[in-house]
């Protein structure tokens, strides 16, 4: 399970503009069921950008994150239309959505089954469900932080992995299973493939402020061993970069479903 607090402002720099590459895709396919009015729930809207361009779709879009720096960054897009709340326990009544869309958000709670059956629950009879998740593949910009940390002698503590009666595996086959459990039925299952372009400034920019697993180590470590590790990772991917951008292939399992 993941902790956000705090760290908002250093998301919507770097780790925002990767999530974004599946956003167009869950739109897409909740469009039949949520178009000319129909109401969209976001689940996890962190920045905001899925609710602002499913509401510029003539949707009527709830917004719901549990972190407040999240929630504050959502609510400068969507004015009005912002809820603090999280999953498992959303304060919303049965079938009350046409769409509900999760992106990268069943990957980070402390009980995916449950989060999905509470995305289950919301979704009106004959609604769609569009989820993504992380898998267990690592992404291809923590070769960069990899390569700095272990040439600064950053210290990584174990990752909290979820107890195993809680925990799915994270693939498209694991996805696609959680959601058939909250009984769900699957439409489509498949990994997602896109570029992720980003400076080298913004994405150590994530790493600096404490997003992710990079993140946290990193600011739990002293300041020269921080010094070393920034220096190790902007000479990497310095090297990398083309026209001052990071290219950066990414994936992610990604699952559509009804009722």
């Amino acid at each position: 399970m993941s902790s956000w607090s705090g760290v908002a402002q250093a998301y919507e720099r770097s780790f925002a503009t990767l999530c974004g590459g599946t956003v167009e895709r869950l739109l897409d396919d909740t469009r039949s069921v949520a178009v000319r009015g129909g109401r969209h729930l976001d689940v996890g809207s962190g920045t905001g950008d899925l609710a602002a361009r499913a509401a510029a779709d003539g949707r009527t879009v709830v917004a719901v994150d549990a972190d407040p720096g999240m929630g504050a960054l959502t609510e400068r897009v969507v004015p009005g239309r912002a809820v603090r709340a999280a999953l498992p326990a959303l304060p919303f009544g049965d079938g009350c959505f046409d769409a509900v869309t999760a992106n990268f958000v069943v990957n980070h709670v402390g009980d995916p089954r449950a989060a999905t059956r509470e995305l289950a629950r919301v979704m009106r009879p004959g609604g769609r469900v569009a989820v993504t998740s992380w898998t267990a593949s690592p992404p291809t910009w923590s070769e960069l932080t990899t390569y700095a940390f272990d040439a600064a002698g950053v210290v990584v503590s174990p990752g909290g992995r979820l107890p195993p009666e809680l925990d799915f595996d994270r693939s498209v086959e694991g996805l696609a299973g959680v959601a058939e459990d909250a009984g769900l039925t699957v439409l489509d299952a498949r990994e997602l493939a896109w570029d992720w372009a980003v400076t080298v400034d913004d994405l150590w920019a994530g790493i600096a402020g404490g997003v992710a697993t990079a993140g946290q180590a990193y600011l739990a470590q002293t300041s020269a061993v921080q010094a070393a590790a920034e220096q190790h990772f902007r000479r990497a991917a310095s090297e990398r970069a083309e026209g001052g951008l990071l290219h950066l292939p990414s994936t992610a399992a990604y699952v559509l479903c009804g009722t």
